[in-house]
C-alpha cells in the first residue's frame, strides 16, 4: 500500500522518470518481474505495475532501511493518517528525518 500510495503522489506532483527505492525486496522483485504476485496482495501488486507503466522511466531498487528512513517512516504513518493532506506540507513527524537526509546530501 505504502508503494500505491507513493506512485499517486508521484502522478499528483507531476512526475514522469522514478526510482522507487524500497528496504522490502519482495515489493522490489515483485514489481521488477511485472507486478507478478500470488496471494492476498495481488490486486495491489496488479494497480502499482500499471500505475507504474504510465511514468516515462520507473526504476524499482532495493536500498537499506538505513539509507530510507524518510519513506519508511511515511509507510509506517500510513497506517495512522490521513495520507490526503500530506502533499501540500511534510507532515510534523518527518521533518526533522528531511533535515537529516538534506544535511547528508549537503555535505
Amino acid at each position: 500500500m505504502a508503494l500505491r500510495f507513493g506512485l499517486t503522489l508521484a502522478q499528483k506532483a507531476g512526475c514522469n522518470r522514478l526510482i522507487v527505492n524500497s528496504d522490502n525486496t519482495k515489493v522490489i522483485d515483485t514489481m521488477k518481474n511485472g507486478g507478478q504476485s500470488a496471494g492476498a496482495a495481488t490486486a495491489v501488486f496488479d494497480d502499482c505495475y500499471f500505475m507504474a507503466c504510465e511514468f516515462t522511466i520507473t526504476r524499482f531498487e532495493h536500498c537499506n532501511r538505513e539509507a530510507n528512513k524518510v519513506a519508511h517512516e511515511i509507510a509506517r504513518l500510513a497506517k495512522f493518517s490521513a495520507t490526503r493532506d500530506w502533499f501540500k506540507e511534510p507532515m510534523v513527524d518527518i521533518v526533522s528525518l528531511l533535515i537529516d537526509d538534506v544535511t547528508v546530501i549537503s555535505n
